[in-house]
């Protein structure tokens, strides 16, 4: 009897390296029943003439789903064992450039088939294959198309063998098999992937994602994290090949698949429990933050970019503003202008945080400047306290730079949030330096900082830059300055705008003193603050008071993510 586990004992013996060189991380088999269900591969339907492909098959965890399933139609239907064979023969297929986990495959097929007491008499079409090089032509034959790729990018992996490989931009693995899904499945056909979530938002898969949403139906948008040991969260993407409807709506959620695995531990004391109450577990926690987006929605995004929480943001603030900047037309026409245009956005020295020409003290003699390494030494309206220091020889950008006044954005994060430097630190590169191009409202730009500091410590605007853009990387989010530069200001504010610049003021005295009666003080000036900002954006896009809506689910979602 091959033991449970076996399909997973070739991964877990590679070193983490070599895991993530070849991308070996099985897809969950409870993962794998949940896609298969929404794919509508069941034994209650037809299955005889469903041609079911996994071109990156691994140890076979998606093969072995299909065939147990198939097996069970068999027998439903009361089709002799041999009729079986011949079915099982026909749909199963998998190709997979290593030969161990052929192996595998066909060894997890086998014991598929001895657990339903059916003699594997033949040969599974289990080929030691790589199915981007397979000459596919002009096939159109395959019903369903299931996949965990690997993750492997171009800049750490030699693709250039690949035709699709030649276009504008880094071209990642994944990105490939969907090319190959899209043009090898029936029209009518599925497809069900596992991919990183940089499918979602990425500029690199724009062109990917506008052919899914032209050429295909998407189902299910699936957002997981901590799915697989490796250092990326993933998105299950259930789509149909055929033209959407127009009113077309796409079903998400968005879990981590810890919290959900730890649930069903502490539920089940036995690993043998019903698909069903698998299931139920799965995708009925409150953990699990779920609703529907029009898939005509995210066609007209910039870069079809899968924004799935635009909604829950219907009816909001963020819609409007993101209906503004999106649109150039209607951006013509209001009262806003972009952040890009009124500021310089770049990004401090190329050196890492444990550079060894930074030091952890400033020696007497020699020139040195006062560094700081990114949001590890940065609070919002809080003193700065540079940790490191640095040799002017060790400085490539212009000193200048950094020693006029200017705000500092934290790139490495998924929340916004700036501070205001006037005391001219070098800074790395998890650092954004934001100076403004022509100062307006004073002759050395400090209030024009003070009021652009208030704005970008906001919870509009961080609730605003989470929904559009952060929230669609659970690994490692960061904040582009393509997005920085595209933030939507109200500029010429009047009356609102000086009351802003006072409290941004008063924020940075508070938050510089120490003592309770103080913290007090400053929790209510930021209070005050935000409802300022709201106000002015309020009047701004509306010229009447409106009411800010942001449903708890989100809020709580945020907060989570350490946006407040």
């Amino acid at each position: 009897m091959i033991e449970k586990d076996f399909q997973n004992w070739y991964e877990i013996s590679l070193s983490s390296t070599e895991r993530k060189r070849w991308g070996h991380f099985s897809t969950p088999p409870f993962l794998v029943e949940q896609i298969l269900d929404v794919c509508g591969y069941s034994a209650e339907q037809d299955l005889s003439r469903l041609r079911v492909l996994d071109p990156a098959c691994g140890g076979g965890n998606f093969l072995a789903g299909a065939a147990r399933r198939l097996l069970l139609y068999g027998q439903k239907q009361g089709f002799s064992e041999r009729r079986i064979r011949a079915l099982l023969r026909r749909n199963i297929w998998g190709f997979d450039v290593d030969p161990v986990s052929c192996f595998l495959a066909e060894m997890q097929l086998a014991r598929t088939l001895e657990e339903a007491n059916v003699r594997p008499s033949f040969r599974w079409h289990i080929h030691q294959a790589d199915a981007l090089a397979f000459p596919w032509e002009d096939t159109q034959n395959v019903d369903l198309f299931l996949a965990n790729p690997p993750y492997l990018a171009a800049k750490n992996t030699d693709l250039s063998g690949y035709r699709a490989t030649h276009r504008k931009g880094q071209l990642d693995s994944y990105l490939l098999f969907l090319e190959l899904g899209l043009r090898i499945v029936r029209p009518g056909g599925w497809i069900g992937l596992v991919v990183p979530d940089a499918l979602l938002a990425r500029a690199n898969a724009a062109l990917h994602r506008q052919q899914l949403l032209q050429e295909t139906t998407i189902h299910h948008i699936w957002h997981l994290a901590g799915v697989f040991s490796a250092f990326v969260g993933a998105v299950v993407l259930v789509a149909q090949k055929c033209p959407p409807a127009a009113h077309h709506q796409i079903a998400w959620r968005r879990s981590s698949w810890h919290k959900t695995m730890t649930l069903l531990q502490e539920q089940h004391t036995s690993i043998d429990v019903e698909r069903d109450e698998l299931a139920e577990c799965l995708f009925s926690r409150r953990e699990m933050l779920h609703g529907s987006v029009s898939q005509a929605t995210l066609v007209r995004q910039p870069g079809a970019e899968f924004r799935y929480l635009l909604d829950v943001s219907r009816n909001t603030m963020i819609e409007r503003l993101h209906s503004i900047t999106c649109t150039p037309r209607k951006r013509s026409h209001a009262p806003l202008v972009l952040l890009g245009e009124l500021v310089s956005i770049r990004r401090g020295e190329e050196l890492s945080k444990g550079n060894e020409r930074l030091l952890a003290a400033c020696p007497e003699e020699g020139e040195y400047y006062p560094v700081l390494r990114g949001g590890v030494d940065v609070r919002p309206y809080a003193p700065l306290q540079a940790a490191r220091w640095l040799p002017r020889h060790a400085i490539s950008k212009p000193l200048e730079r950094y020693l006029a006044p200017k705000l500092l954005v934290v790139k490495s994060t998924g929340s916004l949030q700036a501070t205001l430097d006037l005391q001219g630190h070098v800074v790395l590169q998890t650092l954004y330096c934001v100076q403004l191009k022509q100062p307006e409202s004073s002759p050395d730009g400090l209030d024009d900082l003070y009021y652009l500091l208030a704005l970008l410590n906001s919870r509009l605007l961080r609730n605003y830059i989470y929904v559009m853009h952060s929230a669609y990387k659970w690994v490692q989010p960061q904040l582009e300055q393509h997005v920085l530069r595209s933030l939507p200001i109200p500029w010429n504010a009047g009356e609102e705008r000086d009351h802003i610049i006072q409290l941004a003021r008063e924020m940075q005295t508070a938050c510089g003193a120490i003592g309770a009666v103080v913290e007090l003080k400053e929790e209510a000036l930021y209070e005050e603050l935000e409802q300022a900002i709201y106000r002015l954006y309020d009047a701004t896009l509306h010229g009447k008071q409106t009411h800010y809506i942001f449903l708890p689910q989100v809020q709580n979602l945020i907060a989570d993510k350490g946006v407040s």
